[in-house]
């Protein structure tokens, strides 16, 4: 440029030299050199003032802001124009506005030729602007904005004509004071060089080249251009480059309110933009690099969302215009990204992107400022024609053309603080790092990714593929190893209340997809997942329900658009269950399956009714369970039930979603360490089918007690269950089947006193052979070729009340477990030999159920709706002992049964002949027992024919009860019983034959138990002379009696006996002897009178016999008087004597011996005699007027006498003894006298209820 505008000088002079040389060049010299003086000297020293003059009201006119220029110089020759000092104030005076050492404008006087401006230079030295910003919107300069931004006259199609060389601005400075953030800046040392700007045609077509250099707080700015900014195709070219920008100070000023707060970020660049018209069509062109290091984005309430140690990006080509977006290199060094969620469910960046939407419009709500309503509706014009031609560009846009040669993160971390959770929950990624080669989103080159981080509680997972967006494929291979589980939990409990304690996952999963085709097709195959270390607790548990050493699957296939998997094995080992029944009868780990109390609050999204799909199908070959183990507790129980499995080892092979296919199904186990449990087979789960083949040894059926033991009063202490056979059940609508086939066996069972833990039953074995057993609808079907008893014991206890033991196997509902082996009561025991005074009411109450049966309606029974059929082939007693103690007595009795042994025919419910009985056992120390006949005993009525027998039992052991009740000892005698009962139809008839052989009482023990009665009288009465007693007990009743009872029945028997020998033994004598009636125990007298007449000798000659017969017995005379009988008697008998003493007075003297007791008066005498007898009595009598003792009848005489007879207590007394001394004197010489007493006589009738007199003299037996 300088040497073009040397050449135009030189021309100009040399054509001035040839004017020069003529007259009419000169004077138009001289004139022209006066004008040129002239012109000289009003552009060098009066233009100057006046252009300052002008320049300073105008621009405080146009500005409204004082202005002021120090200096202005003009050559007005070169047409050169300096300013310096120009100054412009604020509004209203108050600060700085714009101030400029040196404006230098150097037009070219070639602009009159070109009929357009030209200006040579335009140099700025030193400006400096004062920028204030007072609020978001309003600036010091916002009011020039306003003034003149009033739209100018629609201008003409052509551009106006000019061209400006040279543009400088030297060393300038921008000062910002920006009030609204109380903050200052400052861009300092800035340069700007544009070399030319024209419009001219020759100049359109040449890049102009402009550059700028700056510091903006320090930072420098370079920013290089070339531009053709009026030619047509406008190409330019720019190149910007930053170092180290601060970004959050640059942030602050973008227009547009960001949703994220930039705190720190230093920017460079070095980017190359390109653009240039093609036509009407603009093709803009980005490539280069920009770094940005440190930087750190937060939200609004300074919680951090991003971070990293530096960003680098390398773009090849992005071209906005085109859509076209082609990077070399995206890098990313230690980014730090911070998620977080809010109960809501909303992601922290989710509602950063809500906000600008939000504001945008708050933004359309809200009304413009009155001072900008002319710019506001002119940027509304100017966004409205934008838009439409957005909406058309829209129509025709290009797909987005993205490509990424390389991207890389390293060092990344993620960080979550989850709020949904019930428990909040914050997971870090750490270790991330990410690569991604050759990716296009147009190109069908699949692209490569690589990306492994690990989880900051444990955990690696990495993950490599490829894809390829334009084909809508994708393969990858994700590897997890040693996930820890427990910091899922959170997540876990929004689906379960399961509480993951402590495990990992490990996973290898090669999966690949095909999101082009419909539906999706998506695949895994060849892929593991495993579990290590697992353990799962219940929601309230301290301890793991369950733990799982080591879990593994095998993957074949799963295919997504087929919706099928195919799963090769799941491997199981070590598993241990912990299983708990809660008391309200919940199990624990059904809470593992139940849903999170508090749910989550989800977000519904609208979509479209969509068809239900297809279900999914899958297949797993085999589920294989080994060294496992479960322990179950059932703490609804009284006592906690526990069970311990193990070993357990369990294979399910070919399970799949066919629920009617069979599954084969095998199993091991061992049950509380005790036994071993085998079962194989096949299940079918619908309908529910099952067919097992059970072979299960020494399983402890003792755990299970606590199911049952509380309706006992014993506990089971040991009870082993030992089965061989095949299980089948189906289920057939809605009625279950079940049969088993084989054999069962209980063996080693002991049973113990829940009271006082001492043994109570149980045997050795009680096996079942060849079980048949059936359960239907019809009912239940059991069949057993034989039974087997072996080894059996039990002990039977009567105890101090007198219940037996067996009454109370089962516990009442309330109250203390009752000892079944221990008499526990410190009450006195109810007798069982009846007392004296009770004796009748025994008699009585013997025949009280019979009449109570009599009035008793008995209902048949209702048939059971599921009613039980059983059928045994056999059954075999093998060594069996029963041991009872009789605590009812002091001191206690015990007897032992032993060698129980024998066999019993076959019998069952349906049996319509009995079966066969043959049993055998020893007392202890005595002799044998034999049980045999035929019994059934399951039919409707059961029946039976039994004969038992039991021989030479010593009596001598049975000392405890005879001295209780009897008061005696025994010390000799053996017993043998034979015993027959028939039962059929409900009638029972029995036969119990006693012999007692030699039975032998010892002295006396006195007891408060012992009966009042003479026991060896009675016992001497059936006694025959050899010291036998032999006697027969029948009984007979009906089963239909309520209150029936066997032994009931023989006990009656014997006391009816016992109290007969005790209270009526004359009567009982009286039969054996064949009297036929009760009157042997008295002889009967007249009253007043003890003489013995002919019947009552002749009962006492019976006596005689009697007592013969039983010469044990000893007989007592108790002579007896009735005062309102024997007291007139005696005095007719006083009058007797005295007539008879009349007599003797006659005849004694007469030289013959007289037996003054064979003296009789005859009647024809009596009168002499009582005359005599009446006149000799010394009592006051009756007398005539004279004097004399005045004559009476014989009837007034003899009442005479007998008022005066001595007929008080010893009269009567006397007579009593008399009475029996004459029997007594009647039996001497009969029997021995030593066998006969005289006891105490009775004077009175109480206690006769018998119908004989009561003047009489009773009989007693000792």
């Amino acid at each position: 440029m300088a040497s073009a505008d040397k050449e135009t000088v030189s021309s100009t002079l040399h054509a001035l030299g040839g004017v020069a040389r003529s007259r009419r060049t000169r004077r138009i010299g001289i004139g022209l050199l006066i004008f040129l003086v002239l012109f000289g000297l009003l552009g060098f020293f009066a233009a100057p003032p006046l252009i300052r003059h002008i320049a300073e009201q105008q621009l405080s006119q146009q500005l409204d802001r004082p202005a002021t220029i120090q200096r202005i110089a003009l050559n007005p020759y070169t047409l050169n124009l300096e300013a310096d000092g120009i100054h412009l104030g604020d509004k209203g005076g108050q600060g700085d506005f714009i101030d400029i050492a040196k404006l230098v404008v150097r037009p070219s006087w070639s602009s009159l030729f070109r009929g357009a401006p030209i200006v040579n230079e335009v140099r700025l030295d030193s400006p400096r602007f004062h920028i204030v910003r007072y609020d978001a919107q309003r600036f010091n300069f916002t009011d020039l904005i306003e003034k003149f931004s009033t739209p100018s006259p629609k201008p003409e199609s052509k551009p106006t004509q000019f061209s400006v060389s040279n543009i400088q601005v030297n060393n300038g400075r921008i000062d910002f004071d920006d009030r609204l953030l109380n903050e200052k800046h400052v861009v300092d040392n800035w340069t700007l060089g544009i070399p030319y700007i024209a419009t001219l045609a020759s100049k359109t077509d040449i890049f102009v080249e402009p550059k700028l250099r700056a510091r903006f707080d320090g930072s420098p700015i370079a920013i290089d251009g070339k531009t053709k900014p009026f030619a047509q195709s406008r190409e330019s070219e720019i190149a910007l480059k930053f170092d180290g920008l601060d970004v959050p100070k640059l942030i602050s000023y973008v227009p547009a309110k960001l949703p994220v707060a930039v705190t720190s970020g230093l920017l460079s660049s070095d980017l190359t933009v390109n653009f240039v018209m093609s036509g009407e069509t603009p093709a803009l062109r980005v490539s280069g690099t920009v770094d940005l290091k440190d930087a750190k984005v937060t939200d609004h309430a300074s919680a951090p969302l991003f971070a990293a140690h530096g960003v680098h990006v390398a773009a090849a080509s992005l071209e906005p215009l085109r859509n076209a977006m082609h990077f070399d290199e995206i890098r990313i060094d230690q980014p730090v990204v911070d998620l977080s969620r809010d109960k809501q469910g909303v992601l922290n960046v989710e509602k950063l992107a809500a906000q600008p939407a939000a504001a945008s419009k708050a933004a359309e709500g809200k009304p413009a400022a009155s001072g900008a309503a002319a710019a506001s509706a002119a940027a509304e014009a100017a966004a409205s024609g934008a838009k439409a031609e957005a909406e058309a560009d829209a129509k025709e846009a290009q797909p987005l053309d993205l490509t990424i040669r390389h991207f890389a993160i390293d060092g990344g971390t993620v960080n979550v603080d989850d709020r949904v959770p019930a428990t909040p929950t914050a997971l870090s990624l750490t270790k991330l790092a990410a690569t991604l080669d050759g990716f296009s989103m147009q190109g069908k080159t699949p692209a490569k990714y690589t990306l492994s981080t690990s989880l900051s509680r444990g955990g690696d997972v990495t993950a490599e593929g490829t894809f390829n967006l334009a084909e809508k494929q994708a393969e990858s291979k994700l590897t997890v190893a040693a996930l820890a589980l427990p910091a899922l939990q959170p997540y876990l409990g929004e689906a379960t209340r399961a509480r993951v304690l402590d495990g990992t996952l490990g996973a290898t999963v090669n999966a690949k997809a095909d999101w082009g085709k419909t539906p999706l097709a998506a695949q895994v195959a060849d892929s593991t997942v495993s579990l290590k270390s697992l353990k799962i607790a219940t929601p309230d548990a301290k301890t793991p329900a369950i733990v799982l050493p080591d879990a593994s699957a095998k993957i074949a296939k799963v295919d997504v658009a087929t919706r099928t998997a195919e799963i090769g094995s799941v491997d199981v080992s070590g598993l241990a269950l912990d299983v708990q029944r809660l008391k309200d009868g919940r199990i624990d780990l059904a809470a593992l399956a139940e849903p999170a109390q508090a749910s989550v609050p989800k977000r519904t999204v609208a979509r479209k009714a969509e068809a239900a799909a297809p279900s999914w199908h899958y297949r797993i070959d085999a589920l294989n369970v080994k060294d496992s183990s479960a322990n179950f507790t059932d703490l609804s129980t009284p006592r906690p039930v526990k069970l311990a499995i193990k070993p357990l080892d369990l294979s399910v092979q070919k399970i799949s979603d066919d629920m009617t296919k069979p599954l084969p199904v095998q199993l091991k186990a061992t049950l509380n360490r005790k036994g071993s449990l085998n079962v194989t087979g096949d299940v079918t789960a619908q309908p529910l089918k099952l067919g097992l083949k059970i072979n299960g040894n020494r399983l402890d059926a003792a755990a299970f007690e606590p199911y049952f033991g509380s309706a006992l009063n014993a506990t089971i202490a040991s009870a082993l269950l030992n089965a061989q056979g095949n299980l089948t059940f189906a289920q057939v609508k809605d009625a279950p089947r079940a049969t088993y086939r084989g054999d069962v066996a209980l063996v080693d069972v002991r049973m113990l006193d829940k009271a006082t833990s001492d043994p109570f039953a149980g045997w050795r074995s009680l096996a079942l052979t060849n079980l048949k057993a059936n359960y239907d609808e019809k009912g239940t079907d059991v069949d057993a070729a034989r039974v087997t008893f072996s080894n059996f014991y039990g002990r039977v206890l009567l105890d101090a009340q007198g219940r037996l033991n067996l009454k109370d196997v089962v516990a009442k509902q309330s109250g203390p477990a009752q000892s079944l082996t221990r008499d526990a009561s410190k009450g006195e025991p109810v007798p069982l030999s009846p007392q004296a005074a009770s004796a009748p009411a025994a008699v009585q109450q013997a025949s009280a159920p019979a009449a109570a049966s009599a009035t008793v309606v008995v209902k048949a029974a209702t048939p059971p709706q599921n009613p039980v059929r059983m059928h045994f082939g056999e059954l075999l007693l093998q060594n069996g002992r029963v041991t009872y103690t009789d605590n009812f007595i002091k001191p206690n009795y015990t007897a032992n049964l032993v060698a129980i042994k024998g066999t019993v025919g076959a019998f069952g419910t349906d049996s319509t002949t009995s079966a066969p009985v043959d049993v055998a056992a020893n007392l202890s120390g005595n002799g044998p027992i034999s049980i045999k006949g035929s019994v059934n005993p399951l039919i409707e009525k059961p029946a039976l024919d039994l004969t038992a027998t039991a021989h030479d039992i010593e009596l001598t052991n049975l000392t405890p009860y005879s001295a209780k009740y009897a008061g005696y000892p025994i010390t000799k005698g053996k017993l043998n019983v034979d015993l027959h009962y028939a039962l059929e139809n409900d009638q029972l008839k029995a036969n119990n034959h006693i012999f007692i052989d030699q039975l032998t009482f010892g002295d006396r023990v006195e007891n408060d138990t012992a009966t009042k009665l003479p026991v060896k009288l009675a016992i001497s009465l059936l006694k025959n002379t050899r010291g036998q007693i032999d006697v027969n007990l029948p009984v007979s009743g009906s089963l239909s009696n309520p209150e029936f009872s066997v032994g009931g029945l023989i006990w009656r028997a014997v006391l009816n006996l016992i109290a007969k020998a005790v209270t009526s033994p004359f009567s009982l004598l009286a039969h054996a002897f064949g009297s036929g009636g009760e009157d042997l125990g008295y002889v009967e007298f007249a009253p007043g009178s003890y003489q013995l007449d002919d019947a009552q000798q002749k009962k006492l000659d019976t006596v005689v016999k009697m007592l013969t017969e039983k010469p044990s017995i000893r007989l007592d005379l108790i002579g007896r008087v009735d005062p309102a009988k024997d007291t007139s008697g005696l005095g007719d008998a006083y009058v007797d004597r005295l007539v008879r003493q009349q007599k003797l007075k006659d005849v004694v003297g007469q030289g013959e011996s007289i037996d003054p007791m064979s003296v009789k008066v005859e009647p024809a005498e009596y009168s002499k005699y009582l005359t005599r007898a009446y006149k000799a009595a010394d009592f006051k009598k009756p007398r005539n007027l004279i004097g004399l003792q005045k004559s009476l009848p014989d009837a007034d005489m003899k009442k005479a006498l007998a008022d005066h007879a001595p007929a008080d207590d010893n009269a009567l007394r006397a007579l009593a003894q008399q009475r029996a001394q004459a029997v007594r004197q009647y039996l001497d010489g009969k029997i021995d006298s030593s066998r006969v007493f005289v006891v105490a006589p009775k004077l009175d009738a109480k206690g006769i209820d018998d119908k004989g007199a009561t003047t009489r003299v009773d009989f007693g037996l000792q």
